[in-house]
């Protein structure tokens, strides 16, 4: 069942001690964004989600700023080695168009579900790079490592352009995702995403 964004805000944590209290706050820090937005990050807020003191936050950070752009580094870093690791266990396997959507579209939706704040944070360091370039860098890896993993399946299923099609079906996932998000079905992997990555899939690669 879709988890909402209330009962993930309402999970118990446990009081982050030493070092772990840096990565606790920039976690905390990227489920302020996907919740509330950009504007909602101050060390106090980020402090209260921690776990953490106020004078933990800057400590680790000297202003907010610093926070947000670390957080983006943590989610897109931690993004890039999730695709990377998926692309390393299908792409030996030469898996077959319709198999290869099946496998990616189960994995996004599972993450969609799990934790729908953490895809909406994705999101708004998108926009937020936009308009800061400082952060380009660390979304282009995000960014970089979807096209390498749809790249990466349909080059084993046979497209005789992955490159280019590798820009279609990151597109198409960035909608369907953005959908899901705003407009949460249950049955989103099973009726949405996976019928229209293997149409897609299929198409690309006959």
């Amino acid at each position: 069942m879709y988890q909402t964004r209330e009962q993930h805000r309402q999970r118990p944590k446990e009081r982050p001690r030493g070092a772990a209290r840096r990565d606790a706050i920039l976690r905390a820090a990227i489920e302020l964004v996907g919740e509330e937005g950009p504007d909602a990050l101050t060390h106090r807020a980020v402090a209260e989600r921690a776990g953490v003191a106020v004078s933990a936050t800057t400590y680790w950070f000297s202003s907010k700023e610093e926070i947000f752009r670390e957080a983006v580094a943590l989610a897109a870093g931690e993004e890039v080695e999730r695709f990377e690791r998926l692309v390393l266990e299908l792409a030996p396997r030469h898996v077959a168009p319709a198999d290869w959507a099946r496998e990616v579209s189960t994995a996004l939706a599972a993450d969609v579900q799990a934790d729908p704040a953490r895809p909406i944070a994705l999101y708004e360091f998108l926009l937020e790079a936009a308009r800061q370039p400082s952060l380009r860098d660390e979304v282009a890896r995000w960014e970089e490592a979807q096209l390498r993993l749809a790249e990466a399946g349909l080059r084993a299923a046979g497209s005789d352009d992955p490159e280019t099609d590798a820009h279609v079906v990151v597109a198409t996932i960035t909608g369907l995702i953005l959908g899901q998000l705003t407009t949460p079905r249950s049955d989103f992997e099973q009726t949405i995403l996976r019928p229209a990555l293997e149409r897609l899939f299929t198409r690309l690669a006959p």
